[in-house]
């Protein structure tokens, strides 16, 4: 009988603590296993912010094509240039516009070295017999509709040479829409010092100008040169002192470059004309190879590490924030002429990162009203949006990758991808993500991980979402009514070269309610 009871609390009390470590057990799986689901169902609900009008001819490209002779009688270039979704065109281009003589389509002959910046001088580009005349721009317009951004040269020729080549461009059918004041006029250097010794004095010739050109050319917009540099007392409220003396126009111009910021460099305080963009060592949160083959192979592992790779779009957010800071009074509009990254060596140069950071450019210009903008430049190895020739890599020492020509760079795709999700809408709103995560740099410095805007006209909405981080991106747009369609996404590793659409998975799938992005990918959402 006492064996039995003994037998019968042994057993009794193995059973319970069985069912107690099969209940902790359970409880264990059961947390890890909502925890895993609650991580794996981590979705961020999309509410659109508040509707307003877009502006239509927002994607523009400046085009310096002094490398070429009649440029828009290459059939290839025009081709390209339509798939990129640019609704106007700078012309002549940035710098060389201050030297330009409409008369020939080239640079003007009778400036002498001294007056010019050195690049020019360097490139010989006075000496050139190719030409890029009004006649070569009439073809450019007819054959694409892309309305053109005329930029005046006001430090060799005078208001009568422009005005006689606007009226010759009206002749050929082209519209005369937009006009910019000269370029970049702000720095301190022997030309525009000699035409312009204070920003007065640039301001009341424009106000000269812009009255008698009024008088010929009513549809224009007019806008005159701005500036945030602050290094010399010239400089100091140079938009302020400009519109003092010039209240008749119609915009300001900002130009916005940066480096990548991939090793957490910043953009050089000492901005000088020809370097814009280009990073300071000194302010670098990581230290490299120098040598750039070694400094390439570093890069594409820098890539891998997530907070090295944030570095890039915190700098971008830097760099944006210019414009809240920019003096523009309330009646005016912004122009944002030139814009890019510049890393001359770098894997960045023309990769899909390069995509990636030119997005938040789009998208902080919708967010802030910009007018036009034009990315530098349509062509060329440091910028080109598209690709001309086979040698647009060949910086990469690391890699052995030609492009191939006439198909579009990192530039140009952003603004084709921008372009097909804008095409006919008249009104945009932000995306707002309530519980999008952020990217990280090394100076514990934020970015969002995603960022979109809606668009919509009489027949329906398109979005554009870009999903910047290293994981899928669950985004429920449920709240937002009728939501039901097509997305397309493009999606590629952030090293890879931009060659067309050779490196970028492209997908398109059926939505309802619920999207999941790709790893750095942009989507383009088309309700039905």
């Amino acid at each position: 009988m006492i064996k039995k009871r003994i037998l019968h609390v042994f057993w009794k009390t193995r059973i319970q603590n069985s069912l107690k470590i099969f209940f902790v057990c359970s409880v264990f799986i059961l947390l890890c296993c909502c925890k895993s689901k609650t991580s794996q169902e981590k979705i961020s609900n999309a509410t659109i912010g508040e509707w307003k009008p877009v502006q239509e001819n927002l994607i523009g490209a400046n085009a310096n094509l002094i490398s070429f002779n009649d440029p828009w009688s290459t059939k290839d270039l025009v081709e390209v240039t339509k798939k990129t979704q640019i609704k106007t065109l700078r012309y002549p281009g940035g710098t060389i516009g201050n030297y330009w003589d409409w008369d020939i389509g080239a640079v003007d002959r009778d400036v002498p070295d001294s007056l010019m910046i050195k690049w020019v001088v360097e490139n010989d580009h006075r000496a050139s017999p190719d030409r890029y005349t009004i006649e070569s721009l009439a073809k450019m317009y007819q054959q694409t509709g892309i309305v053109p951004v005329f930029m005046l040269n006001m430090l060799s020729k005078d208001l009568q040479h422009s005005i006689r080549n606007l009226k010759k461009a009206e002749s050929l059918g082209i519209p005369i829409k937009y006009i910019e004041m000269g370029n970049e006029l702000y720095f301190n250097i022997p030309f525009p010092l000699l035409r312009f010794p204070t920003p007065e004095s640039y301001g009341e010739t424009c106000q000269v100008w812009i009255a008698k050109l009024r008088k010929e050319f009513p549809n224009a917009s007019f806008a005159v040169v701005g500036s945030y540099i602050t290094r010399h007392p010239r400089q100091v409220d140079w938009n302020k002192r400009v519109l003092e003396k010039c209240t008749n126009a119609d915009a300001i111009v900002i130009h916005l470059y940066s480096p990548s910021g991939l090793d957490g460099r910043l953009e050089r305080k000492k901005i000088a004309p020809g370097k814009e963009g280009l990073g300071e060592s000194q302010t670098a949160t990581r230290t490299g190879p120098e040598a750039i083959g070694e400094r390439q192979q570093w890069e594409l592992e820098l890539l891998k590490d997530k907070q090295a790779y944030s570095n890039m779009f915190t700098t971008a957010s830097k760099n944006l924030k210019k414009l809240d800071d920019f003096y523009v009074p309330d009646d005016m509009n912004l122009w944002v002429t030139e814009f890019n990254i510049r890393d001359d060596n770098s894997v960045i140069l023309h990769s899909w990162t390069q995509t990636l950071i030119l997005s938040k450019y789009l998208f902080k210009f919708l967010e802030s009203d910009v007018e036009l903008s034009s990315m530098h430049n349509l062509t060329g190895t440091l910028f080109g949006m598209v690709h001309t020739d086979s040698l647009n890599y060949q910086h990469l020492k690391s890699q052995n990758v030609k492009s191939i020509p006439y198909t579009l760079s990192a530039g140009g795709m952003i603004t084709k991808l921008f372009g097909d999700a804008m095409k006919d809408k008249v009104e945009g709103a932000v995306l707002n993500f309530d519980i999008a995560s952020t990217l990280t740099d090394d100076r514990g410095e934020q970015a969002k991980n995603l960022k979109g805007y809606m668009f919509r006209n009489k027949n329906g909405n398109t979005a554009i979402v870009v999903n910047y981080d290293f994981t899928d991106q669950k985004v429920d747009f449920s709240t937002i009514p009728n939501f039901k369609g097509k997305m397309s996404t493009y999606a590629s590793d952030p090293s890879n070269p931009v060659i067309g659409f050779e490196n970028i998975l492209v997908d398109e799938v059926d939505v309802v309610d619920t999207i999941k992005l790709p790893p750095h990918s942009i989507a383009i959402i088309k309700f039905q």
